[in-house]
């Protein structure tokens, strides 16, 4: 329950104070996993070193019962047994077992009170005919090897060694471990904490500081130092980066000096201009202008929503779209050229009243293709199914693609607010006799026979409040008049067509 405190107070502490405690942490877990590892392989080595004596004592003993000639003097072969136990201290007792059909008997034994435990390892290395280790958890260990006469079992030697000393160097080693290793970790990070400091803590320190004083405003500040490696390489960009900070500064002071003196002559020019503007705005008639303002806004307004509304359409796909494919990618490039063609739209609308005829000679293939691809995604997600029906060799047309392009989406857009609960829409293109027909026809519910002869003029909508301003249909009028054509349309409950007539481009002589 206290760590986020203990966190929180050492995310508080310097740099060089959390190396150190890193260090210190660090230093402590590698000496004490290595006292540990230590002092059990030294346990391990002791108790290997306890056992063999045990065994190549009994062995011995074994070899030397074996050789002594019947009757067995048992008064001799006691102190034998006495003067093997003395010359190993870590021997605490040797016995000498008969093993016979009633069972083990002591022949002999260098202590009186011998332990069940080494009658019973006894026989059981007579039945077996094998040495048998037994670690008593007492602290002794028990090694019993068979003992033979003419060939046979007779019985056993039992040699138990106590494990005491193990213990008693267990506690040594953790004694010397706890006297020494903090010491060691005192000294292994003092000598780290005086290399880090010159290596790292001073070098950080100097950069903080030049930081510290281009912050304050003083860009002259420097990191003096000069090292092949990485805090001379990071010293070497912030000097880099405050070099060049001085002299954006003092450059971006002599542009402010230049551009407040212009300043000072533009609003002086801009005084006199607001006069003459002034004197000419008074000279417009108050109705003209709103009646010219509403018109061009509400144009504006109409032509920029319909890419917006495509653009949204494929911001909105994009985000719900998991995978990241060329599709994706593919759908960006539109979502550039219809933020393209606003501009272009926005340009149009506010340069002239009247534009000049910038028509030149455009395949209709690829332009119907191209309308396609951009509605697609909205269709999709409106669960209108797209045809594009385009006949083979088609002539091109004197157009202006992008105006085209935007009247062919005007329609477009509104079969799909006719189609709510989904439905279809076909764009087909025909020639004949040197004139090029586009059909566009969808499922919709149609067109109110009250509205179909005046659905072309400024105004008229069919659409709900806020949805339309009823310039669309009149600004695709006016696009494909001034592309010598004309549109009509057609509409009934389920099914309405509007068809749009344009000539064939007159073949070019060639150039003389």
């Amino acid at each position: 329950m206290h760590a986020r405190p203990i966190v929180a107070n050492v995310r508080t502490l310097s740099l060089r104070a959390r190396l150190a405690l890193l260090i210190v942490l660090a230093v402590a877990m590698v000496l004490g996993v290595q006292a540990i590892i230590e002092i059990s392989v030294f346990e391990r080595a002791v108790q290997r070193d306890l056992m063999e004596t045990a065994r190549l004592t009994a062995v011995a003993v074994a070899d030397d019962f074996e050789l002594r000639r019947e009757p067995v003097d048992l008064d001799a072969v006691g102190e034998m047994l006495h003067e093997v136990a003395g010359s190993a201290p870590s021997i605490r007792t040797i016995s000498l077992v008969k093993v016979d059909a009633d069972g083990a008997h002591l022949l002999a034994s260098t202590s009186s009170d011998e332990r069940a435990e080494a009658l019973a390892a006894a026989a059981q290395a007579a039945t077996r005919r094998e040495t048998i280790v037994v670690n008593s958890p007492k602290g002794i260990a028990i090694t019993a090897v068979p003992t033979l006469r003419d060939g046979q079992v007779v019985g056993g030697v039992v040699v138990t060694v106590s494990l005491g000393a193990i213990a008693q160097l267990r506690t040594k080693g953790r004694r010397v471990t706890l006297l020494f290793a903090p010491i060691a970790v005192l000294l292994l990070t003092l000598l780290i904490d005086w290399f880090a400091r010159q290596l790292i803590h001073q070098p950080v320190a100097r950069i903080h500081e030049a930081m510290h004083r281009a912050g304050r405003g003083d860009f002259s500040a420097r990191a003096s130092i000069v090292r092949p490696d990485e805090i001379g390489d990071v010293a070497s960009g912030l000097n880099d980066m405050l070099a060049r900070l001085q002299n954006f500064n003092v450059a971006l002071q002599e542009r402010v000096r230049d551009a407040t003196a212009e300043l000072r002559v533009r609003n002086q020019e801009l005084v006199e201009s607001y006069h003459r503007v002034f004197a000419l705005r008074e000279a417009l008639a108050r109705a003209e202008q709103l009646a010219a303002v509403g018109q061009t806004a509400a144009s504006v307004a109409h032509q920029v929503g319909t890419p917006l509304n495509l653009i949204s359409g494929y911001v909105q796909m994009t985000q719900e779209d998991a995978a990241v494919d060329p599709r994706t990618a593919r759908r960006l490039g539109i979502v550039q050229e219809q933020i393209a063609k606003v501009a272009s739209v926005v340009r149009t609308m506010l340069d002239h009243a009247r534009r000049p005829d910038t028509r030149w000679p455009t395949a209709l293939a690829p332009l119907i293709s191209r309308v396609g691809d951009v509605a697609r995604p909205k269709l999709d997600a409106s669960q209108i199914a797209l045809t594009l029906d385009v006949a083979r060799e088609l002539p091109s047309i004197d157009a202006n693609g992008e105006e085209l392009e935007l009247a062919l989406l005007n329609l477009v857009n509104n079969s799909l607010d006719a189609m709510p609960g989904g439905g279809s829409l076909t764009i087909r293109v025909t020639h004949a006799e040197g004139r090029v027909r586009i059909e566009i026809t969808d499922t919709g519910g149609g067109i109110a026979a009250e509205l179909l002869p005046r659905v072309f003029e400024p105004w008229v909508t069919t659409k709900p409040a806020g949805r339309g301003t009823g310039l669309g249909l009149s600004i695709t009028r006016d696009v494909v008049a001034r592309h010598g054509g004309t549109i009509d349309v057609v509409s009934e409950p389920g099914r309405t067509t509007f068809t749009i007539d344009l000539p064939a481009a007159t073949p070019r002589p060639p150039d003389a």
